[in-house]
């Protein structure tokens, strides 16, 4: 694998890590707000899977974001004096 290869596969990784994460703290907060008494098993399960596929979908953003910068940056060379 080549050193290019490699650090997109490394920033793939952390930014799903990151989206999941963000997916898990965001169901948490809605597990806390939300009456257990409004809430069934099913629709738990439900926006469990909501809330991390969301999360896994933000990761890609990131990865995207972050692939869009590396890229960009060739075209500002810094001066090094």
């Amino acid at each position: 694998m080549s050193k290019r290869m490699i650090g997109l596969v490394l920033i793939l990784i952390v930014s799903l890590g990151i989206g999941l994460l963000a997916g898990q703290q965001f169901f948490q907060i809605f597990d806390k707000t939300v009456p257990a008494g409004s809430m069934t098993s099913l629709v738990r399960a439900g926006t469990h899977t909501a809330y991390l596929g969301s999360g896994a979908v933000f990761g890609v953003v990131i990865a995207l974001w972050t692939a869009a910068a590396v890229w960009a940056a060739r075209f500002f060379p810094t001066d090094a004096k």
